[in-house]
C-alpha cells in the first residue's frame, strides 16, 4: 500500500510566548525610533542605513497601539523639539478611541514631571473629509454639492474651491474643514508634547492639504491596501459612445469596441490597430473638461454649480485613457490589467488601479496591523521591512470540518437547521461572541441593514460580522469566540484587484479561467495541532501567488482578526474556547479537530432519548430504528462519539456521561444521562431494560 503524499502545514511557525512577543515589539519599535533619528540627521554614504519603513505584524492584544503611543509618541518628549505625528486609522470610530489613548498617555507622562501650573496643552487633531458632519449633522464644507461634482469628475478640490495663490472662497475663514488644519501649538519651553494629526486610511490618497506640516514619522493602523485601489465604473454615455455604429468612430474607439463586444484582449487590439500611446492621449483631450480651469475659489457657489454642470457627459473617459496609454506603453501584456468587463448583468466596465501614498517619500513610516504581508506594502511603500511577531494565543481552540457558506447552505437545506442548533448550545451565554458573514447574520437575527452596523444579539449572546470588528475592544472578557463561515470574496473580483495592485510591475497575474477553472479549486492543507498529530482540512485557494495573498487576507486573516477580539494573548486559558466552524486553515494553534455532521449525529441522538449508551448492544437497544443495525456498525460510531467526549463536556451541558456497572457483565459500560432525569440509575434502566448496580458521575 502506498503511502499518503505528506500535506504541508499552511501555518507551521509555532508562535511564542507572550514575554518573547512583547521583547521582540519593544525591540521592533525602538528600531524604528533609530529610522526616525536617522531621518533628522544628514546621512554618510559610509554610515550603515536603517530601514526607513518598519512593519510590524502581530495580534491584536499584544500592545502595538499602546507601546507606539509610549515609546514613539510620548517617547519624542525627552528631545526638546517640535515634532509632528500622522496617525492613519480605518474610521473615525476607530480615531476617537485612539484619541483617548493618546491624551491618557500624554497626561500620564505630564503628571509625573510637570506641576499642574506649567502643564502645556495636549496637541491631538483629528482630520475629517469635506463632506462629513459635525455633531450637529452639519457638513464640514459649506459647499458640500460641488465638492460631490468635483469628487465625481476626479479633481483637486482645494485650487478649486478653497484657495489658490490670486482668491479664496469667501467661507474660508470661517470655515470648519479649513479649521482643522490650524497650527498646532507645541510648547518647547517647558515640555514637548508631539502634535499628533489623526486621519483616515482614505486621506492616505487624497491631496495633501498644503497646511498640513511635513511629519516627523507616520503611523499607519491596521490594513489600509483596499482604500488605495482607485475603482471608476464607467456610465452608459461612454459604454453608448463605444458601442455606437451611427458613425466612424477612431481607431481607439474601434480597439475598445472589440474588447466590449467581442472580449477580445485590449492591449493586443490596440497594437492589431496601430493605436499608439500619443492616439489614446489625443483622443483623451477630446473628453477632457477643459472648462475646469474657469472655476475658481472666488465664485459663487451658484456660479460654481453652473460651470462644474457645463462638464462633459463622458465623466473620467479622458482620465482612464489617458492611463491605459501608460499601460499600453509599458507593458507587453495582451490583456490591460486597469480596465475589465464585467458581464454578469449585463456590460459593465470597471476601471481599478492602484493610487499612490501622499504621504512625503523621505519621511519613515510605521505599519501595524495583523494581516500585514511584505509584498502588498511594498507596493505602496517600497523597501519596508515586515517583522512577525507570532505570540501564541491562551485558549483551547476547537475547528470543525465543514464548510457552511452560502453555496453549501443552498444546496444542503439541512446545514441551516444545523447552524439554529449549533449555536443554541450558546446562546445563554452572555460571554459568547459569534462572528459570521454579514448576510447569514441577517438571516439568523433578521435585523435591518441600520441594525447590523452595530453588535447585535443572538438570544444573549453577542453577534457580529466580518469586516465590522477592527478596533472592537468590548470583547475582552469574553469567554468563547463563535465562527461560522467564511469572508470569501468572488475570485473574478478578487483577481481585478490583483491586477490593479500589480499592474505596472510587469507581473503576469494567472486568473481561475486560464488554469481551467471556473472558480476557487480546492485542495488539502495541514492544521498546526497541538498535539503534533496530522490532520488535514480541504480548503479552496487560488493558483495564482498575489491573488491568493489577497485571499488569505481577506478571508483566512479576518478569521483570526474576530478570534481576537477576546484578547487571547494574556489571562487564564482554561475556561476560554474558541470554536471555528469553517473549513478553513487559520495561523493558530488547534486543540481539536472536531466532525461537524458526528456532532450533529450526537444531538438527533439525544433529541431522541434522555440515555446514549455507548456501549454497542444497549445503544442498539435504545436506537432500534438508527440506521444502525449491527454490532459492528454501532462499535464504530461509539468509538468516534467518544472521541468527542471533551467536546461534549464543555458544549453540552444538559447531558452528563455516566459509568455504570450491570448485571449483564462484569464490564462497567457508560452512558450519557439527560440532567431532567431525576434519577439517572432509573433512566438508565428504563431505556436500556438492564438492572444497574451502580453509576457514576464522570462528569465533574
Amino acid at each position: 500500500m502506498r503511502n499518503k503524499p505528506k500535506v504541508d502545514i499552511a501555518y507551521p511557525n509555532y508562535p511564542l510566548t507572550l514575554e518573547e512577543g512583547e521583547v521582540s515589539l519593544t525591540d521592533a519599535i525602538r528600531q524604528f525610533h533609530g529610522s526616525i533619528v536617522q531621518a533628522r540627521t544628514p546621512s554618510k554614504a559610509s554610515n550603515p542605513r536603517l530601514p526607513s519603513n518598519i512593519a510590524i505584524k502581530a495580534a491584536a492584544g499584544l500592545g502595538k497601539t499602546t507601546k507606539v503611543i509610549s515609546e514613539l509618541c510620548v517617547g519624542q518628549m525627552r528631545f526638546k523639539q517640535a515634532v509632528h505625528v500622522e496617525y492613519y486609522v480605518p474610521t473615525h470610530n476607530l480615531s476617537e478611541q485612539l484619541v483617548q489613548d493618546l491624551e491618557q498617555a500624554y497626561n500620564t507622562a505630564i503628571e509625573r514631571i510637570i506641576t499642574e501650573s506649567e502643564k502645556p496643552k495636549v496637541s491631538i487633531n483629528v482630520i475629517k473629509g469635506r463632506l462629513q458632519t459635525d455633531k450637529t449633522g452639519q457638513t464640514l464644507c459649506m459647499k458640500p454639492e460641488q465638492v460631490q461634482e468635483l469628487v465625481n469628475l476626479g479633481y483637486p478640490i482645494s485650487s478649486r474651491l478653497c484657495k489658490n495663490e490670486t482668491a479664496k472662497c469667501e467661507h474660508f475663514n470661517d470655515c470648519v474643514y479649513q479649521k482643522q488644519f490650524k497650527q498646532q501649538e507645541i510648547d518647547t519651553d517647558k515640555l514637548t508634547l508631539p502634535a499628533v494629526t489623526v486621519m483616515t486610511h482614505h486621506q492616505l490618497f487624497l491631496e495633501r492639504h498644503n497646511f498640513l506640516p511635513k511629519p516627523d514619522f507616520v503611523v499607519i493602523d491596521e490594513s489600509f491596501y483596499q482604500a488605495g485601489i482607485e475603482i471608476i465604473e464607467i456610465q452608459d454615455e461612454i459604454l453608448a459612445l463605444i458601442t455606437s455604429a451611427h458613425s466612424e468612430p477612431s481607431n481607439t474607439l474601434k480597439a475598445l469596441r472589440a474588447f466590449i463586444l467581442d472580449g477580445k484582449p485590449l492591449l493586443k487590439c490596440f497594437r492589431q490597430l496601430n493605436v499608439t500611446k500619443q492616439d489614446l492621449l489625443k483622443e483623451a483631450d477630446k473628453y477632457r473638461f477643459k472648462e475646469i480651469t474657469d472655476i475658481r475659489p472666488d465664485q459663487t457657489a451658484t456660479e460654481q454649480s453652473e460651470r462644474l454642470k457645463s462638464s462633459s457627459k463622458y465623466i473620467k473617459f479622458d482620465y482612464i485613457l489617458t492611463a491605459l496609454a501608460d499601460e499600453l506603453d509599458s507593458q507587453d501584456r495582451d490583456q490591460s490589467y486597469l480596465l475589465n468587463l464585467d458581464t454578469s448583468r449585463g456590460i459593465k466596465l470597471i476601471f481599478m488601479r492602484r493610487k499612490e501614498m501622499n504621504l512625503p517619500s523621505d519621511v519613515p513610516v510605521l505599519f501595524i496591523d495583523a494581516d500585514l504581508n511584505e509584498e502588498v506594502i511594498n507596493l505602496f511603500r517600497p523597501d519596508t521591512m515586515v517583522i512577525h511577531i507570532p505570540v501564541e494565543r491562551l485558549a483551547t481552540v476547537h475547528q470543525f470540518n465543514k464548510t457552511l457558506s452560502q453555496y453549501s447552505r443552498q444546496n444542503h437545506p439541512e446545514l441551516t437547521n444545523q447552524i439554529h442548533t449549533f449555536l443554541d448550545l450558546f446562546k445563554d451565554n452572555e460571554k459568547t461572541l459569534i462572528i459570521t458573514t454579514k448576510s447569514l447574520r441577517k438571516a439568523l437575527t433578521n435585523e435591518t441593514d441600520t441594525e447590523v452596523l452595530k453588535t447585535g444579539k443572538y438570544g444573549k449572546s453577542a453577534i457580529n460580522h466580518y469586516s465590522n470588528l477592527r478596533g472592537l475592544n468590548q470583547f475582552k472578557e469574553f469567554e468563547n469566540v463563535v465562527i461560522l463561515d467564511r469572508n470569501q470574496p468572488n475570485n473574478e473580483q478578487l483577481e481585478q484587484s490583483a491586477k490593479a495592485l500589480w499592474f505596472d510591475t510587469g507581473m503576469s497575474i494567472i486568473t481561475c479561467n486560464d488554469s481551467g477553472e471556473k472558480t476557487y479549486p480546492r485542495k488539502l492543507f495541514g492544521l498546526r495541532m497541538k498535539d503534533q498529530s496530522e490532520q488535514n482540512i480541504e480548503a479552496s485557494y487560488h493558483p495564482d501567488k498575489q491573488v491568493n495573498i489577497l485571499l488569505e487576507i481577506n478571508r483566512n486573516a479576518e478569521i483570526t482578526q474576530a478570534i481576537d477580539r477576546l484578547r487571547l494573548l494574556r489571562g487564564d486559558n482554561r475556561n476560554r474556547q474558541v470554536f471555528i466552524a469553517t473549513a478553513i486553515p487559520v495561523d493558530i494553534r488547534v486543540d481539536y479537530y472536531w466532525d461537524w455532521n458526528l456532532l450533529h449525529r450526537l444531538l438527533r441522538l439525544m433529541e431522541q432519548s434522555h440515555v446514549v449508551p455507548l456501549h454497542p448492544e444497549h445503544f442498539l437497544r435504545v436506537f432500534s430504528e438508527d440506521t444502525v443495525k449491527t454490532k459492528s456498525g454501532a462499535k464504530d460510531l461509539i468509538k468516534n462519539l467518544n472521541r468527542m467526549l471533551p467536546l461534549i463536556k464543555i458544549l453540552i451541558k444538559n447531558y452528563i456521561l455516566f459509568e455504570y456497572k450491570h448485571t449483564e457483565s462484569r464490564k462497567s459500560a457508560r452512558a450519557l444521562v439527560s440532567t431532567s432525569c431525576s434519577n439517572p440509575i432509573e433512566a438508565i434502566e428504563m431505556n436500556i431494560g438492564i438492572t444497574v448496580l451502580s453509576a457514576n458521575n464522570l462528569t465533574h
